[in-house]
């Protein structure tokens, strides 16, 4: 390490990152392999003899094979680059990269045009850039300071490799949007996935973090997709947990509503078990007496004493209005306070288009109340018990399958699952490996794959 005078070495052999002093940065070039190599710290680096009586000073994370004065550009793609560093944002923009057609594991000895650095200054502002390696590469080792300890690395899969994890699985819970479908179609391979398990005996459940649908309408959609009937019972979403948790909590038997600023799949599964709820749909500021710029009073329609629960969802006629009836019904410790889930945006046609999901309703109403809500989709533990209670699952020997690490990967490793992420939805590769460099280890799955479909043995492709 006296040749890096670093610490934080993270991913495998060549595509190793750890952090060097900033003023080193563009001594010396770097000799790249033209093979990968798992040595190139002893015989493929050029060697820097940094002072030793001196402290490094300010460190920046930069993979082993780069120098900053290879490196310059932006605008690099993510879905092609993979490796990821920091270079000072003031450098970004003043040479082009260019991007090799085809994935290299040495492209910036050809590709990259140069960029001088000055030496004396300091590196200023920076922020993360993607490189081009091997992404299944990256993946693997993590030193930190001078001792090394190895994380375990995602394995990926195919139909030949998931044959051999396939024993220790009886229950599958899959995620929908991104796993079994993406908008209004199945994703190729999916239904016959699912078909595949069931008739090898696996338990198959649907675990989405949706709740402007009732598992109902779900049940329908998987139908018209080409799923088995035999999964239609077994939906889970956080409309159904909701639902379920007030039922348990006795709201019902002491004859209270909820104020509920949700959907219509929350409304159908509060109708379901009978639980009374107001305050959904449309409620305009407009219709208050009051003009001034602040609402200093206005009507309930339902008196506090007569309100249980507070529920949060998405809901499109959200406002300043129910933010401030939910707030006030909320000073009461007696009147719970659930949300459906914390996602921040959903996916929607034109991805240039920022579409707020609940999780920014929901941190509306908890800063006006200054309380916190019980939130019960993924990853939270209210999902999981209700699961645990209705199926009695293992889990030990289930695998929660999603196409998001924040939610859907944190699930599984929060409750002790199996997990594994497919590339069909929301996250990449190139996600897993920012979780490893940033420590986050309940977002790295067990495996990963392309699809699901990608898992099916051929014949019955």
């Amino acid at each position: 390490m006296n040749r890096f005078s670093g610490a934080g070495i993270s991913r495998k052999s060549f595509n190793c990152i750890f952090q060097i002093p900033t003023r080193h940065l563009s001594r010396s070039p770097v000799i790249v392999p033209k093979e990968p190599s798992f040595y190139p710290f002893t015989k493929n680096v050029q060697k820097e003899n940094f002072p030793r009586s001196s402290s490094p000073g300010p460190t920046r994370k930069v993979p082993p094979f780069l120098t900053m004065n290879r490196f310059s550009g932006a605008g690099i793609s993510r879905k092609s680059f993979s490796c990821i560093f920091q270079i000072p944002t003031r450098h970004l923009s003043r040479s082009p990269v260019i991007v090799p057609k085809e994935p290299s594991f040495y492209p910036f000895t050809k590709n990259v045009q140069k960029e001088n650095f000055p030496r004396s200054s300091s590196p200023g502002p920076t922020r993360k850039v993607v490189c081009d390696l091997c992404r299944s590469e990256l993946l693997g080792f993590e030193q930190q300071s001078s001792k090394m300890t190895v994380t375990a690395e995602p394995a990926a899969l195919n139909a030949d490799a998931f044959q051999a994890v396939l024993p220790q699985i009886d229950t599958f819970i899959f995620d929908a949007d991104g796993v079994l479908w993406l908008g209004e179609d199945a994703i190729v391979g999916s239904p016959e996935f699912v078909e595949y398990l069931l008739n090898l005996n696996k338990r198959v459940i649907v675990l989405t973090n949706n709740a402007t649908k009732s598992r109902a309408v779900y049940a329908k959609k998987l139908a018209s997709l080409g799923y088995s009937d035999r999964i239609l019972k077994n939906i889970v979403n956080p409309a159904a947990v909701v639902a379920d948790t007030l039922s348990r909590s006795g709201i019902k038997q002491l004859k209270k509503k909820v104020y509920l600023i949700g959907s219509q799949g929350v409304k159908d599964e509060l109708a379901n078990v009978g639980i009374e709820f107001f305050g959904d749909g449309p409620d305009p500021i407009e219709n208050q007496p009051d003009k001034r710029a602040f609402l200093y009073d206005f009507h309930l329609e339902v008196k506090h004493e007569k309100v249980g629960a507070v529920v949060v969802g998405y809901e499109k006629h959200f406002n300043y209005h129910k933010l401030m009836k939910a707030a006030n019904y909320l000073q009461s410790e007696e009147t719970l306070f659930l949300a459906t889930n914390s996602d921040e945006t959903c996916p929607g046609p034109n991805p240039n288009t920022v579409i707020p999901d609940a999780g920014p309703l929901i941190a509306a109403v908890k800063t006006a109340a200054g309380r916190e809500p019980l939130i019960v989709g993924k990853p939270n533990t209210p999902a999981f018990d209700y699961i645990c209670r209705r199926w009695e699952i293992d889990p030990e020997r289930t695998m929660m399958i999603g196409d998001r690490t924040n939610t859907d990967v944190k699930f599984g490793k929060d409750h002790g699952l199996k997990t594994m992420l497919v590339l069909s939805g929301c996250h990449q590769v190139e996600d897993i490996v920012e979780n490893q460099m940033n420590d986050r280890e309940d977002m790295v799955p067990n495996y990963y794959a392309n699809s699901l479909g990608s898992l099916l043995p051929s014949r019955y492709l």
